[in-house]
């Protein structure tokens, strides 16, 4: 009967680890303007959330611990009435370089269309083809759109799959919960029109430049003879956002991609010239493809 109990152990182990969790996120809830009487409810939403993000096995894919995939969710409580919370969440996932200590920001998103119903030590509860709740809903479509973004950076069009499901929760929320963000009348810039750019033939040149980007540029830098190579890869990749651009002109897509790649790229090219990269056409086209930091692009001309 022992014998028994232990062989039904290590079965049991070897089922968790062959679908073991994919995020190792990091939860934060604040709650500056909020004058309420139990703030312990914040702390407990903080743990549910991350009990959630960190528990629930999102796909049948394989990872070891140190694979996970860090991400932080960022929530800022503006009011609480009841049990309803209105908030903004920022969601950031940056991706390690293969064989450095650095990692790439990928995604840098805010959302303020944040409303939910919580009660204080309420489990998370999420389910793939029904709708829960919409904090549930929220949280799982930011998940599988990281895990998605992530697959994309080792694998021509890894995440293809996970942007299905994700497409799937905001089909599943429109017809189900009434709340904002999950719309294309609610707004240019939310959940509805993340997935529906990752979703869409029109933007496919944009999971290419996060494939080309990160495993045939950065991953590749470390190699000292390979850094001009690598930076020349990069180059190439981001000039393939020019069509997506011209047939959707300052899409949410390419604004998210900005706002996490901005800082980095100026940094990678800030001595590229050196090199004999060529940096005045790669600011040319990224005044033309960023138009929110524009000006910040000159340096690459070396004025």
């Amino acid at each position: 009967m022992k014998k028994r109990f232990v062989i039904l152990i290590i079965f049991t182990l070897i089922a968790f680890q062959s679908k073991a969790q994919e995020l190792r996120a990091t939860v934060k809830v604040l709650s500056p303007e909020v004058q309420a009487t139990n703030k312990d409810i914040f702390q407990t939403l903080e743990t549910s959330m991350e009990n959630f993000l960190n528990g629930y096995a999102f796909t049948d894919h394989k990872y070891s611990d140190e694979e996970r995939i860090e991400c932080n969710y960022i929530m800022t409580v503006n009011s609480l009435s009841g049990n309803r919370f209105d908030a903004t969440l920022q969601v950031q996932y940056s991706r390690p370089v293969y064989n450095s200590n650095y990692n790439s920001p990928v995604l840098k998103v805010l959302d303020k269309d944040v409303v939910f119903s919580y009660q204080e030590n309420e489990p998370i509860d999420f389910q793939q083809n029904t709708y829960t709740t919409n904090l549930s809903s929220i949280l799982a479509f930011y998940a599988y759109t990281i895990i998605g973004l992530d697959r994309c950076t080792f694998k021509a069009n890894g995440g293809d799959a996970e942007f299905a499901i994700a497409q799937n929760i905001v089909t599943t929320a429109q017809s189900s919960g009434g709340a904002s963000g999950w719309k294309s009348f609610d707004g240019t810039k939310n959940r509805f029109w993340i997935t529906d750019a990752l979703m869409s033939p029109v933007f496919e040149p944009v999971k290419t430049t996060l494939y080309m980007y990160h495993r045939q540029g950065l991953d590749l830098m470390y190699i000292a003879e390979n850094h001009k190579q690598s930076l020349e890869a990069i180059a190439t990749s981001l000039k393939a956002l020019e069509g997506p651009n011209q047939k959707r002109p300052n899409s949410y897509l390419l604004n998210l991609f900005f706002d996490a790649k901005n800082t980095e790229i100026l940094s990678l090219y800030s001595e590229a010239s050196t090199l004999g990269v060529d940096t005045k056409t790669l600011q040319t086209t990224l005044e033309e493809l960023d138009r929110t930091h524009a000006s910040s692009y000159d340096q690459l001309g070396g004025k």
